[in-house]
């Protein structure tokens, strides 16, 4: 059986398609060409003088820079601002000449030319100076803001060496009427320079065990002094030996608080005795109290 043949149909472009297609290719350019023609237009139908308005600003410009040139360069030779004083706030301990001669201002210096990020360095090296804000009042002031380092103890006794709260070795304490830190034995001094920081483990605990037992009665005469016993316990020195706290280092707080709440009785009672008087305040809600002339004995 004979299949029919299949019939294949041509279809041929004709000439408006092809029109069609070469217009369409052509937009582009047209569009680029109606472009360039409304620039050039608008450029024949400016006014006359348009480029004169930009010129004049770039001329103020140029000129605003020279004459800042020359502002700053009077402002920096002029004698009408040369440093004519120093104001010195927030020191307690540190002399403000000190503070000047350390931060190398000298009479006749320029207040525009001082570097004060320099200045600043150079009181901040003191150890005594936790941080420093400086700002130039003109026409001739310069203002020295500083925040002290404030000393909590004492590392060593007989150089007076003061530390703060972070451990910041501070250096010799001046002397202060009515002055008296705690001592934190232990903590030696040997190899360690001011402006270095303690990282002996147990100074934080100490710190905060010499802030709680201090004042008081403890404080009215002598200074204590606070040793690490070993186990988490501190041992408290206080009104020359005759007074001796055992105390630990957990419930510290509460343990302070139960002391405070008794000790000027229990003292007030040991004037009949010459006797060292030995506190255990480590048994909790209680406190266990030994004199050494009492063969051990306990009462509390």
């Amino acid at each position: 059986m004979n299949r029919p043949a299949l019939k294949l149909r041509k279809f041929k472009m004709r000439g408006k398609g092809a029109r069609l297609h070469k217009k369409s290719a052509l937009a582009p350019q047209a569009a680029q060409g109606r472009r360039a023609a409304a620039r050039t237009k608008a450029l024949r139908t400016a006014p006359k003088g348009a480029w004169l308005w930009p010129a004049i600003g770039i001329l103020v410009f140029v000129e605003i820079i020279l004459l800042g040139g020359h502002a700053v360069r009077w402002a920096m030779t002029s004698p009408r601002f040369v440093l004519g004083e120093v104001k010195i706030v927030g020191h307690k301990i540190l002399a403000p000449e000190l503070l000047v001669k350390s931060a190398g201002l000298v009479s006749g210096a320029n207040l525009f030319g001082m570097d004060i990020e320099r200045i600043r360095i150079r009181i901040e090296s003191n150890p005594w100076v936790r941080r420093t804000s400086i700002r130039k009042t003109p026409p001739n002031t310069l203002r020295i803001e500083i925040e002290e380092r404030e000393p909590v103890a004492l590392i060593d006794r007989k150089a007076g060496l003061a530390v703060d709260i972070e451990g910041v070795i501070l250096g010799s304490l001046p002397e202060t009427k009515g002055n008296c830190l705690p001592l934190l034995e232990g903590f030696s001094s040997k190899g360690v320079k001011p402006g270095e920081q303690l990282k002996k483990a147990g100074f934080g605990v100490a710190v905060a065990a010499a802030s709680l037992f201090s004042g008081g009665p403890l404080g009215r005469r002598e200074c204590l002094s606070v040793r690490a016993a070993g186990g988490g316990h501190f041992k408290i020195r206080a009104l020359g030996g005759k007074v001796n706290l055992l105390v630990s280092e957990e419930q510290m707080a509460s343990q302070a608080a139960r002391f405070h709440a008794v000790a000027a009785k229990i003292l007030k009672e040991k004037k009949q005795s010459a006797a060292p008087l030995h506190m255990d305040l480590t048994f909790p809600g209680r406190i266990v109290i030994r004199s050494v002339n009492q063969d051990g004995g306990l009462r509390g």
